[in-house]
């Protein structure tokens, strides 16, 4: 879909080639002031009245929050339209090299200044009930230096690997239950066996990474020095399937089930509608 302001912005060559060959790849300046002001609309409007899967993974001593909520786009009109009508469903697309693509799912964060966790090393795959080629459009609603920003293990996404969902605070604890999923290695403990990958990244730029892709938040040992906002879209492509994982994905595949999504199927319900083909 078009922004009412300006044309898409173009994905070059280089870029697909980037995040095919990485797993991650960095655009800038992709995302105009009209989006931008969408997305802080629309976290404001749920950190007001936080829904059904608002998330608070904010330790005890924590002076600092760290909270999320995810599928909040049919209930908040700001979302809703970012997802309907930016051009970040076509850069998705393109990305991927899709022949379209549905919603997966929205989802914003916001950790605090002084917030004692962060997301540890993992990807995303093993904490969603999707299977198939899908990728995450990180958006900063604040600027994101690489010392408070994220950090990616290049080309971890052709390691062909499944890992346990490690657990982002001790109030939410996640065991993958099945010979499929491994420990995540130890990236900290031997850095030199890794090639890294990181930007400062700005408001208007995103990150496009995908769904296996081994990621941390830069300063999940320290302190976040300050409040930072995020908003995050996950597209799948033609070849996403609804697949149950287990236990600890049981919350959300009931729910999707009772939206009308069949396991073992293409996605395709109401709350994960299709928002970019291709043109022939």
């Amino acid at each position: 879909m078009e922004s009412e302001s300006k044309p898409p912005p173009q994905v070059t060559t280089e870029a697909v080639q980037a995040y095919q060959d990485d797993g991650v790849v960095c655009l800038r300046n992709v995302i105009s002031d009209q989006w931008l002001d969408l997305a802080h609309q629309g976290v404001a409007h749920n950190l007001e009245h936080p829904g059904r899967f608002f998330r608070d993974h904010t330790p005890a001593d924590s002076p600092g929050r760290y909270v999320f909520e995810y599928w909040t786009w049919r209930d908040t009109p700001a979302i809703k339209k970012i997802i309907l009508d930016s051009p970040l469903a076509q850069i998705a697309g393109e990305l991927m090299q899709a022949q379209h693509v549905n919603m997966v799912m929205d989802n914003w964060f916001m950790r605090e200044a002084g917030a004692s966790n962060g997301a540890p090393w993992h990807h995303d795959e093993p904490y969603f009930d999707f299977e198939g080629t899908l990728c995450v459009v990180w958006i900063p609603l604040d600027p994101a230096p690489m010392t408070d920003g994220l950090n990616f293990v290049r080309g971890s996404h052709n390691w062909g690997e499944l890992y346990i969902a490690p657990e982002f605070s001790k109030n939410v604890p996640f065991t993958c239950e099945g010979s499929a999923y491994k420990p995540v290695p130890d990236i900290d403990a031997d850095p030199g066996a890794y090639e890294f990958l990181s930007w400062n990244v700005n408001v208007g730029d995103c990150l496009v990474f995908d769904f296996r892709t081994l990621h941390c938040v830069t300063s999940k040992a320290s302190p976040a020095k300050a409040t930072q906002k995020r908003l995050t879209l996950r597209f799948g492509a033609e070849d996403t399937i609804f697949n149950p994982r287990g236990k600890w994905t049981e919350e959300t595949s009931e729910y999707l089930i009772n939206q009308g999504q069949s396991p073992g199927t293409a996605i395709d319900c109401e709350l994960m509608p299709r928002v970019w083909e291709k043109m022939p």
